[in-house]
């Protein structure tokens, strides 16, 4: 079968066989989905100064997230994870976002001055349909630093 040009459907195909309402229902279920935070706590400080006080800048970071989580919880179903690593190792700190159905992302080049913005974003992101965040909704402190977006894992049902 011939293919149309990008974005334009085959020709023959009817309206209901596109399967354009499959995407929809699974954007819809996962806006539902729970959203996961990760902090990496082994980011260092720098090459030269990999840890302050016998502490890496990620548990800094980490820390002052979970501040901020004392006076503005997380949304309902949602999480924080510490992990080992991001794989952001050249461009530290890093955090990461990721929910079933939704993009991945990971942010690059955080400090812990960065906690509450993190945790704004974290909710603009468990709000979105696939992940997708407007740039009016990222916090200036976060604009230019997405450093990786991967595809969504599938939804599993129960």
């Amino acid at each position: 079968m011939a293919q149309g040009k990008a974005g334009t459907k085959p020709p023959g195909r009817s309206k209901g066989s596109t399967g354009k309402n499959r995407p929809k229902q699974q954007k819809a279920s996962a806006a539902q989905q729970p959203a996961t935070l990760y902090v990496c706590r082994s980011c260092v400080w720098s090459e030269a100064e990999r840890e302050i006080d016998g502490k890496r800048q990620g548990e800094f970071l980490l820390d002052a997230i979970r501040q901020n989580i004392l006076t503005a919880p997380l949304p309902e179903n949602t999480g924080l994870r510490a992990v080992h690593c991001l794989n952001g190792c050249k461009s530290p700190c890093n955090v990461a976002f990721r929910a079933a159905g939704k993009h991945g992302l990971r942010f690059s080049h955080l400090t812990p001055d960065n906690a509450a913005e993190v945790l704004s974003f974290f909710n603009a992101y468990n709000d979105s349909e696939i992940g997708d965040v407007p740039e009016a909704e990222i916090p200036v402190g976060m604009r230019g630093k997405q450093t990786v977006r991967t595809p969504p894992p599938p939804i599993r049902s129960k």
